[in-house]
Formats: C-alpha cells, structure tokens, sequence
C-alpha cells in the first residue's frame, strides 16, 4: 500500500491558519464536489480535523469505498506539537495527491523532450472536472477546456484556482451543437486530448482544430470493455475498434498506438499522434 494522503477536512479558513505538511485541504462539506482532488482509492487517506468535521468526512468516505486510517482530531496540543517540530505550516499551500492520466504524464515526460515538442496552445475535450488539463497546464501549455457539463467547469475552475492557474472553459454540447466549436479557429492548437469519450463526428473537427506539427492525444475505450467484469460500455458507438484511430488520422504520424488495460481490466486507448507540419 502507498503511503497515505492526509486529508485535512477543516474548514479553509482554519486550515489557513495552520495545518500539518503534506495536508491537502478538502473541507468535508466540500467532498461531493471535489471527490476528484483525491487519490485513487487504491492509496490509503488520513484524515485529519476536528470531531465534527471527521463525523462528516469518514462514513461518506468509507461508503464510497476509500481505505481510511486512524483520524488524526486537531486540537491545541496537536498544534504544540506541529510548533515544537516544525511540522506546522500557514497559509493555502495544498499537497496536490491527484494525479493525471498515466498517459499524459508519458506524453510529458518522455514523448514530448524526445520529439522536441514545447508546450503551446492545447484543447481537451469532454474535459470533465479537469485534471489531465490542468496536469497539462502545469507544465506549460496555455489549455482550453471544453464540457456539457456547468457542474465540471466549475470544477475545473476550483481545481485550477487551488493550483493557481488561468484555465479557459467552454461550457458547450460537443454532439447536439450542429458546429459546436464555432468560436474556435482552424489550426490553432497545438495540443488536444480526449479522454473516456468517443463522438466520431469530431474526428474531423480535430483534424482542423490541430495545426501543422500539433498532437492528438486519445485515450477511450475499445471493443473488448463489454466482455469485462465491469462489462461497460457495450454499445459499440461508444467503442473503438483496432486500428480505428490510426485509419482517422492517416497521414499522421504515430508516436504511440497501443492497447492498454485500466485496473479494472478494461481495454483502452493509448494513442498519440503528430500532424504533418506541411
């Protein structure tokens, strides 16, 4: 088991006048809204706070599957304590313990020094509550995010103000809107990133959103997922097939093309591609 992420339940108010290091600051009355800053739940939580706070975060938490260890109650000895060993900290500052999708962190990390490519103009699409784009954000890139949903952009807008960053968020229907992206302009990104979503009638739109030498970034579910324990999805609209990313970008050139498996065995994308730079 990876060490555990402390989870100071307080609220930010308190926890700006001291907490413990390390303590990522997710107020229990918050937790619904922001389940995304947490840790996968296969890493242990602590939590820490004081009794009411704890009473609210533990069962909501327990019920949801999270492996919890002993709380840690806050109390003016605590803080004595944190004082004499200089573990105490004031202030915002919170331990980030979400992390993006191991794809982006490989396209960062290794893809990107290796292809010489520098961190511009990037999109994600059916972005969610925002994490891989404001990973992305993290390292550079100036990123769009784009969502049905006003419940995501507002996550994705507390999530980058907790990291102090300006994202922009497009509050948009990516499959009713006839041009759902009519603001945008051809070749302006030099990035864009899908994730967990498939709606083939944008393949094109991505095509024309990239500029010369921009990256497609794709990882989704493919066929396979509904012979899984999980066994979703099934309808094949929502399914890749072999190949069927390498056939839309043909032309492109593949930095990576795999298969991978999620925890839950689920197959997926693993698709990286460049658009010719003439």
């Amino acid at each position: 088991m990876k060490d555990a992420a402390l989870i100071d339940c307080r609220p930010f108010t308190d926890y700006k006048q001291g907490h413990m290091q390390a303590a990522c600051s997710v107020p229990a009355t918050e937790l619904f809204a922001r389940l995304h800053e947490l840790p996968k739940r296969s890493q242990a939580l602590q939590l820490c706070g004081q009794a009411e706070d704890l009473a609210v975060a533990r069962p909501f938490l327990l019920e949801r599957g999270y492996q919890l260890l002993a709380d840690i109650n806050w109390s003016n000895q605590l803080v004595e304590q944190l004082m004499q060993t200089g573990q105490l900290e004031i202030g915002a500052q919170s331990k980030q313990w979400w992390q993006a999708a191991p794809l982006l962190q490989h396209f960062v990390e290794e893809i990107m020094p290796q292809q010489q490519i520098q961190a511009s103009i990037g999109l994600d699409l059916a972005c969610g509550a925002g994490r891989d784009l404001i990973y992305l954000a993290q390292q550079g890139w100036q990123m769009t995010g784009v969502d049905w949903s006003e419940d995501s952009m507002a996550r994705v807008q507390q999530l980058a103000l907790s990291q102090n960053l300006t994202i922009t968020t497009l509050l948009r229907d990516l499959e009713t809107d006839t041009h759902p992206l009519p603001k945008l302009q051809p070749a302006s990104f030099g990035l864009i990133c899908v994730a967990r979503y498939l709606h083939r009638p944008l393949f094109p739109l991505i095509r024309a959103l990239l500029k010369p030498g921009g990256v497609i970034i794709y990882q989704t579910f493919m066929q396979g997922c509904e012979n899984t324990a999980i066994g979703r999805p099934r309808n094949p609209k929502f399914l890749l097939a072999p190949n069927e990313l390498a056939e839309q970008f043909k032309g492109f050139e593949l930095l990576l093309d795999e298969l991978e498996l999620l925890e839950d065995g689920r197959p997926v994308s693993a698709f990286i591609a460049r658009k010719p730079s003439v």
